[in-house]
């Protein structure tokens, strides 16, 4: 099952308790139970970041051989991966 669902169905689950549900903390329950859906959901999303900007200067260090300054605008560009937590 994929994620979206299992959320889906998770706050579904959440109001079919909480319809039922006669107690005074009803509500509590309900909002306790969507927000633990919600992080479970978001805390599970992997993030994917593409950065890129321009050097205007500098020292050229990637390839030791062919060190030296850069003397023209090098494009960069970084990429990283991680989880919301």
């Amino acid at each position: 099952m994929d994620k979206k669902t299992v959320l889906e169905n998770s706050i579904l689950a959440a109001f079919a308790t909480a319809f039922v549900d006669q107690s005074p903390t009803a509500d509590k329950t309900l909002a306790n139970s969507l927000a633990m859906a919600i992080h479970t959901y978001l805390t599970q999303i992997k993030v994917d970041t593409v950065i890129t900007g321009t050097a205007l200067g500098g020292i050229n260090s990637a390839t030791p051989l062919n060190a030296g300054p850069i003397v023209t605008p090098a494009t960069v560009t970084g990429t990283g991966v991680g989880k919301l937590s």
